[in-house]
């Protein structure tokens, strides 16, 4: 989960940088900041900007995509050893039996054959299992990044903000007025637009 939070991280911290630096006519901003206080700021040309962990950590998007998501890797993580158990059991099966005596050279040969056969469909399976929760992995944060990309434009359509950036993700901010974080702004209508297309 670490992985796909700094995955989505970087990709906001890059589409916030490119927000664009195209203030239009002066706008009066009556929410802004962290909380849910009132405080008019002309915000022409002024950039403001979410804290992308905050943000992430409590979209309702996020939250469901990525425990759908951990649901599907605990059940193939569970199907895989269930799998590599019963390989197991077969090799010390077969190794059993061949101590003992209880299988002539070519019943052992073929046998063998068909363990090294399964062994190697475990590791093809796993391996292809692997590519697919990447791939779906990737997917889910392309989703949820798109979905907050398309939000972060339709809340500035209107160029408020000259620039809209982020916190963290490798963006350079260090220090910033908590009157320009519009985190709460931003997170309070992406819950509200998941609600209404859940």
């Amino acid at each position: 989960m670490k992985k796909l939070f700094v995955a989505a991280t970087l990709a906001f911290a890059a589409f916030a940088m490119a927000c664009g630096n195209n203030p239009k006519n002066a706008v009066t901003v009556t929410e802004v900041g962290s909380t849910d206080e009132n405080v008019e700021r002309h915000a022409s040309g002024q950039i403001a900007y979410i804290r992308i962990d905050s943000l992430m950590f409590n979209y309702d998007m996020y939250n469901d995509l990525s425990a759908a998501f951990e649901t599907k890797v605990r059940q193939v993580e569970a199907d895989l050893t269930s799998r590599a158990r019963t390989f197991e059991r077969n090799v010390s099966d077969f190794q059993t039996r061949a101590e003992r005596g209880l299988m002539t050279r070519a019943e052992a040969a073929q046998q063998e054959e068909n363990l090294q056969r399964q062994q190697q469909t475990l590791m093809t399976l796993h391996e292809q299992r692997r590519q697919e929760l990447a791939e779906e992995e990737a997917v889910m944060t392309n989703r949820i990044m798109y979905s907050i990309e398309e939000y972060v434009k339709e809340f500035n359509h209107d160029y408020r903000y000259g620039m809209i950036i982020t916190t963290s993700g490798g963006a350079p901010v260090i220090n910033a007025d908590p009157a320009l974080d519009i985190t709460s702004l931003i997170l309070r209508g992406l819950n509200e637009r998941y609600a209404q297309q859940k």
